[in-house]
């Protein structure tokens, strides 16, 4: 077999002229004749971008090391706040003390007396107020539970607690129908603030 001595084609047998345009040949024997790897510039390219990139990337992951969380101990852990609103039981929000005396409470004036201030909070926008404030409300509740002749005393009180008593009395246009012998009677209640909370008392 013959190599061309440029481009180490191997031929079968001696030609003239190499495709490479060479015309010098060197015999070689079979053992030798298995062609060696050549690697053009496109591999050598190739091969140079890939071990770039390895190199890189082992940089990336060995040479730099990422921060390690902090571990804090538990008693150094900043607690969360939680913010409760204290809602008041229905115990403070009903102020079930009728200012009148009668401990009889199977008297059903005292019982309709109690009903009548449960309507009056039910109409009641809100029981919580910033200001403070105190006035008497007058009023009467006919035969079919409508009330009538509504009035308000105002003694003192600023903006948010007046219009609330206003809204309050526009709400109550009913109520539960007298007992016997109570129809037309005049029925009074005193709205005052006590620690934040709006309060009733019905007489």
């Amino acid at each position: 077999m013959f190599k061309c001595t440029v481009c180490q084609k191997l031929y079968n047998s001696r030609t003239d002229y190499c495709d490479c345009g060479n015309d010098i040949f060197e015999e070689v024997s079979a053992v030798e004749s298995k062609p060696s790897p050549t690697v053009n510039l496109q591999q050598l390219v190739s091969g140079a971008i890939f071990a770039s990139c390895l190199a890189l990337s082992g940089w990336i992951w060995f040479g730099t090391s990422s921060p390690k969380p902090s571990l804090q101990p538990a008693s150094q852990t900043q607690e969360i706040k939680k913010e409760v609103k204290n809602i008041p039981t229905i115990d403070k929000i009903w102020d079930n003390t009728p200012a009148y005396s009668s401990v009889n409470t199977n008297n059903p004036i005292v019982i309709y007396k109690s009903e009548l201030q449960k309507t009056l909070y039910a109409n009641l926008e809100e029981t919580e107020i910033i200001d403070e404030g105190k006035c008497e409300i007058e009023f009467k509740v006919n035969e079919n539970g409508k009330l009538t002749n509504r009035r308000i005393y105002k003694e003192k009180g600023g903006s948010q607690f007046n219009n609330l008593v206003v809204k309050m009395m526009r709400r109550t246009s009913s109520a539960e129908i007298p007992p016997d012998g109570y129809e037309n009677s005049k029925f009074k209640a005193k709205i005052y603030t006590e620690n934040g909370q709006i309060k009733i008392s019905v007489r």
